[in-house]
């Protein structure tokens, strides 16, 4: 079983390589939505929305999706093609500057996965209910140029790297939420819902410095930095390392469960300031998720070891290229061999929800059958924000049917689009969309020029309650 330290461990692998791990819905939602009246997906990123009529959601179908999102590296800023292949930055065939000017100083990649179990929503006169079952969690990573720097030259010239700055953060619950939103006047709508939240498992490691100096035959790594995990279950593995200091190698699981409890809110309103505009706002996951001391791992960087190096020719010996996924075992291996986390104990801690703020506006023409919509999205990760700002067509011809069409400014490049349809005819209510549509990908899939993805879909069955 994969475990959280080689989660890490693989997580800095990841930012390499800008695979997709994970499942992710950015709090849940899709921006290109927001604007589409009949979807009950909307609900989620502002509960004062009111879908048209009530809907109870295929269990686990309700709203699930895959995303990912970076600060402006994308995944042919790692991934090369060579006689036919795909070799990694780390080939020889790869130029190392160019590799590293089109890196940031700080390079950043931002993951939420989620999945509504049990969802559903009905009106009791004026007042819309909501209530859900939700399994979310998130993931960010954090890496600094000067990382790859040293991947990539540390068998050159160069003696001394200093590398500061490195993080990786996951977290994974379990939510169950109670929402309700109610018009206030004829142009004011408010809602909100209030949510239990149920840790299931986080991992918090950072680097805080590292220097590696090339010795005779070997670099000799300096490193401070801490790990905390929470999970009940986790059993650590020790090894040894040259100097005969215990260190985290990997983690077992021994009868998993849940590791803290937290509370959540969801705030929300919207606004008919004319009889074509409508604004909204919104304020998602304000909360907290408290982890139990039982369930903690500490681990502490704190000392000089020996590191031989990270490997650049890979498989170059044999003549063959090797697989991708030979290529990300290789990288992983040398960071397995990188990170020495020392045993400090166990200690309780209380983390922050990641939260979002939502504000848009749409001019609704022709008898609504139109309406351009602008949404301003962003996610408080740490330790900076994740914003986009969404231009979005929305054809409502029909009441069963809705199709939009968006452009995201700051993530797409012009080089991506978003669409999403909506069909709810009286037996069914299928959404599906995407912010980031794929218009270039590696034989593997993954996305080559975009820095960000997704993809959603909500499946439920409508009820006969109505909008009064």
């Amino acid at each position: 079983m994969n475990t959280i330290y080689n989660m890490y461990k693989r997580g800095l692998c990841a930012l390499c390589l800008l695979t997709t791990v994970g499942m992710s819905v950015s709090a849940q939602q899709i921006r290109t939505s927001y604007f589409m009246q009949s979807s009950t997906v909307r609900t989620t990123m502002n509960p004062a929305y009111r879908p048209e009529r009530g809907y109870v959601s295929i269990p686990v179908l309700g709203a699930v999706g895959a995303s990912y999102g970076t600060n402006g590296i994308a995944v042919d800023n790692f991934i090369y093609p060579k006689n036919g292949e795909t070799v990694t930055f780390m080939d020889n065939s790869v130029n190392t500057e160019s590799f590293l000017n089109g890196l940031k100083d700080e390079n950043q990649v931002n993951m939420d996965f989620g999945t509504q179990v049990l969802s559903g929503g009905w009106y009791a006169g004026k007042g819309f209910w909501t209530v859900d079952v939700s399994i979310k969690g998130l993931a960010n990573i954090r890496a600094p140029k000067t990382l790859f720097e040293f991947m990539k030259k540390g068998n050159g010239s160069q003696s001394t790297y200093d590398i500061r700055n490195i993080r990786a953060y996951a977290e994974a619950y379990l939510e169950t939420g109670v929402g309700y939103s109610r018009p206030i006047t004829d142009k004011l709508t408010v809602g909100g819902k209030v949510k239990l939240l149920w840790g299931v498992g986080s991992m918090d490691a950072t680097i805080d410095q590292m220097h590696a100096e090339m010795g005779e035959t070997s670099w000799k790594v300096t490193s401070t930095g801490t790990l905390q995990t929470n999970m009940k279950g986790l059993v650590p593995e020790m090894e040894v390392d040259e100097q005969g200091r215990d260190y985290y190698n990997s983690f077992d699981f021994d009868s998993p469960g849940l590791s803290g409890f937290g509370m959540g809110v969801d705030l929300g309103a919207t606004y008919q300031l004319t009889e074509n505009i409508m604004l909204s706002a919104a304020v998602l996951d304000l909360g907290f998720i408290s982890w139990s001391k039982g369930g903690s791992t500490l681990g502490k960087l704190d000392g000089t070891f020996d590191f031989n190096g990270f490997d650049l020719a890979i498989g170059e010996n044999n003549g063959d290229i090797p697989s991708m996924g030979d290529q990300f075992d290789a990288i992983k291996e040398d960071f397995e061999n990188l990170l020495h986390f020392k045993k400090e104990g166990e200690s309780g801690s209380t983390t922050r929800l990641r939260s979002t703020i939502n504000i848009g506006g749409e001019y609704r023409l022709l008898e609504n059958k139109l309406g351009i919509g602008l949404l301003s999205s962003t996610r408080l990760y740490s330790p900076k924000a994740y914003t986009e700002l969404t231009l979005s067509g929305n054809y409502r011809p029909v009441k069963w049917f809705e199709a939009t069409l968006s452009y995201s400014f700051i993530h797409s490049k012009f080089k991506t689009y978003g669409i999403a349809l909506n069909f709810s005819p009286s037996w069914i209510n299928f959404f599906i969309g995407s912010d980031y549509m794929l218009t270039k990908v590696t034989p593997q899939c993954l996305p080559v020029s975009g820095n960000a993805m997704n993809l959603y879909m909500g499946v439920s069955v409508p009820l006969k309650s109505f909008a009064n």
